[in-house]
């Protein structure tokens, strides 16, 4: 995902993993699918990955590239895949040559040994966070990637989509019901245009919808709204809401129906619940949203303007620890698996309201049993407050230190253990490295684990024997885009 916007309070939302949900009526099963991100210092093998969808029954993943590697990993496994265009290609997809090549490197080539089904043009490109940087690539770019994929002759099963925030519609504050949605003006006539191109091309629309959102935006949104066992309910002309994915996916179909694609296939690409970074992104709230959500998908309750199957993309597979915190600390923490591929908690993929285990990540390897911490003997607090805080901030500037936050799960740590837990963060990003336990003499490594309570002070996945410094190039790398892409949205 990229950088977060504000959304209306019938029309904010997100996540990622594809479900696609069990068929009461044919007795069909059908697929399930997740959103598979890879900004992480430390990733798992592509390979472990497609094994742990496997494990799953994930039957579809959506990705944020077309990186080689994963394509070559997904090959012959029998996965739907959603591959994508970056935004920041959107400009050179302008050419028809370019869109291509790009065809041709990144889809027929893989054609024969990966389900490919979608292509994703840009990810949520009209962000308004964006300042309009992308308004008028998305369209050329979305025309010129399925002319290429028809003139290739993968273009009647192969169908290019833009994914879009919810931000994109919203009902009027004078009449905020889902009946009254319709697009922003601000870009009423660039989503004309994609809808009515995606109409043509027999293309479904593709929608992120985050309910959590709706409630990190707003103080006075209701806490139960955002779930689907509370008590709030909302009436449209009689038509009562009892949460807010259901309003929020009817204020795109009265959008749609304003356009005169009522009947418009609409994919939700993204939407979950972070368990950190946040008072309200936990375990026990994320295992709230899930036991609510996949139960309604599996039962194809569907929402009150359409009843039946929709096909629903989980935000994400597994957390990413490099992804930008413009939009909150909780953007490292979307996944149902933990950075190393273990699961955070029981959740029924199939829908069928049984607490199950779900299968992580086998033969996972990690560095040594040792951590780095703020050295007891090495400070005076009195002399060396900005000494302290100054090697806290380096550490958290290039490593993850979000579970420090308010409400957060290490938010109770004193001063002592806010520095080990910074200090130990940039030690893992750094492979262990003796030089990145240091920090002007105040840090020391231990084998003694300085978990405390709630608060984990992980190890980070890799080889044991390692040293070298990767990873941390890949960290500045990432840390570098997302300032790149807060710049552009300031």
């Amino acid at each position: 995902m990229s950088n977060r916007r504000k959304q209306s309070t019938t029309a904010g939302i997100f996540l990622c993993i594809t479900i696609s949900t069990l068929s009461l009526l044919s007795g069909d099963v059908s697929a399930l699918g997740v959103n598979w991100g890879t900004m992480a210092t430390h990733q798992l093998p592509p390979k472990t990955v497609v094994q742990m969808l496997k494990d799953n029954n994930v039957k579809k993943v959506k990705l944020f590239d077309a990186d080689t590697n994963t394509m070559v990993a997904l090959a012959g496994s029998g996965i739907e895949v959603m591959v994508a265009i970056p935004n920041d290609q959107l400009k050179a997809m302008g050419s028809y040559n370019r869109a291509k090549d790009w065809v041709r490197r990144n889809i027929t080539r893989f054609n024969d040994d990966v389900k490919i089904k979608y292509v994703a043009v840009g990810n949520e490109p009209f962000l308004t966070a964006y300042n309009g940087s992308f308004i008028n690539l998305t369209y050329p770019a979305l025309f010129n990637i399925q002319k290429a994929l028809n003139e290739a002759g993968v273009g009647d099963f192969i169908k290019a989509t833009v994914p879009l925030n919810a931000d994109v519609y919203n009902s009027p504050l004078e009449n905020p019901v889902p009946s009254a949605g319709s697009f922003r003006q601000d870009i009423f006539e660039e989503m004309k245009l994609i809808v009515n191109f995606l109409a043509h091309n027999k293309a479904p629309f593709t929608v992120n919808i985050y309910p959590f959102l709706s409630l990190y935006l707003s103080s006075d949104f209701p806490f139960d709204y955002a779930f689907f066992n509370g008590q709030n309910t909302v009436s449209d002309n009689g038509v009562i809401y009892t949460n807010v994915f259901d309003a929020n996916f009817d204020t795109l179909l009265a959008s749609l129906r304003a356009l005169g694609h009522g009947d418009m296939m609409v994919i939700v690409g993204e939407v979950g619940w972070p368990t950190d970074g946040d008072k309200n992104a936990n375990i026990p709230n994320a295992e709230r949203f899930y036991t609510g959500l996949l139960p309604k998908l599996a039962a194809n309750r569907g929402t009150p303007m359409r009843p039946g199957y929709i096909e629903v993309y989980l935000f994400g597979f597994i957390d990413e620890d490099a992804k930008s915190i413009a939009p909150g600390n909780f953007e490292r923490h979307w996944g149902i698996f933990k950075y190393d591929g273990q699961p955070k908690f029981p959740a029924d993929l199939s829908g069928a309201g049984q607490k199950k285990i779900l299968t992580g990540a086998q033969n996972v390897q990690y560095l040594q049993n040792q951590w780095c911490m703020l050295n007891p003997d090495g400070l005076t607090f009195s002399n060396n407050t900005n000494q302290l805080g100054d090697n806290v901030n380096y550490a958290c500037t290039f490593s993850d230190c979000t579970a420090l936050g308010y409400g957060s799960s290490c938010g109770n740590l004193d001063e002592v253990g806010n520095a080990s837990y910074a200090f130990n963060m940039y030690f893992q990003v750094q492979n262990q490295k003796a030089e990145a336990c240091d920090f002007e003499g105040l840090a020391i490594i231990t084998t003694q684990n300085i978990s405390r309570e709630q608060c984990n002070f992980p190890i980070q996945i890799g080889d044991p024997t390692s040293g070298h410094s990767d990873h941390n190039h890949r960290f500045i790398g990432l840390a570098l885009v997302s300032m790149l892409l807060l710049f552009m949205a300031l």
